[in-house]
């Protein structure tokens, strides 16, 4: 503990020094501790400006900006690494590292809290507040309209009818409405199943509702699974297995977080959940 306050004093120091002369100027050592904020803190500044970023963002399953992401430093979000540091700016989630949030700002760390995006709307917010604490507002607006101008791109693509498309994952679990699968489908020119009956946001969906709206698409998980298990075994239950949805998988790391990615799944999708 001795040791813990040691840097907390020195640290607080060396940021209070950065805060003074840099208090008109946009910070240059910025820390990010969520993969959602790496990926929006890459697409604003430049590397020079990222002291480091979340352990999650070298890992290109979840992260899809790995590869810029490639040689920066890490960090894996407990308070005495991220004080060494020195940060003039730390971006975190909402709902993680909240222990490491709070000691930040007890010894006067400047932290902006950014929320997951729900929504493409939201996603736009989300650069926008990131932006505005880096001081790279004209960027954050160049990001946000190719963003909107390559989503207008897709969506004039759109042919009716529109196919149903539902998530269905291990467990039943699947995105209604208001969800970024949600606005993906959407951008696909598909409708959401789960949404059209009735589930708002990530939840189990009923065996019956999946077989009551008889998707089109099937929509699994990449993510890694062990060996077999419940949820597993719902998956390939004669009643899915006759409705003869195409099944499709979209990269975890093209929505689980929100930014341009998002539309590179709604076009694989767009392709390969096409009506036959």
């Amino acid at each position: 503990m001795r040791r813990l306050n040691a840097m907390w004093r020195l640290s607080a120091g060396l940021c209070l020094g950065l805060l003074i002369s840099t208090a008109s100027a946009a910070p240059q050592r910025i820390v990010s501790l969520n993969l959602c904020t790496d990926q929006i803190l890459l697409q604003l500044v430049e590397r020079e400006r990222i002291v480091a970023l979340s352990f999650l963002s070298q890992d290109p399953f979840s992260m899809a900006m790995h590869d810029a992401a490639r040689g920066l430093p890490t960090a894996r979000g407990n308070a005495e690494e991220v004080l060494a540091l020195a940060p003039d700016l730390v971006l975190v989630g909402t709902y993680t590292t909240r222990h490491t949030t709070a000691l930040l700002r007890r010894f006067g760390i400047p932290v902006l809290a950014v929320p997951g995006a729900r929504s493409f709307d939201e996603v736009a917010h989300e650069i926008r507040i990131v932006a505005e604490a880096v001081g790279e507002q004209a960027r954050g607006e160049q990001v946000i309209d190719a963003f909107e101008t390559r989503l207008a791109q897709l969506k004039a693509t759109h042919h009716e009818p529109r196919p149903v498309t539902t998530q269905f994952v291990s467990g039943g679990y699947s995105a209604g409405s208001g969800t970024l699968y949600d606005d993906i489908f959407s951008a696909a020119g598909h409708l959401n199943g789960a949404a059209r009956s009735g589930l708002a946001g990530y939840g189990p969906l009923p065996l019956e509702k999946l077989v009551e709206h008889g998707p089109a698409n099937l929509v699994g998980s990449d993510r890694r699974q062990g060996g077999p298990t419940l949820g597993n075994r719902l998956l390939r239950h004669p009643a899915i297995a006759g409705m003869g949805a195409r099944e499709l998988v979209l990269p975890a790391r093209q929505t689980i977080c929100g930014g341009p990615w998002n539309l590179d799944a709604a076009e694989q999708l767009r392709v390969r959940g096409a009506r036959p």
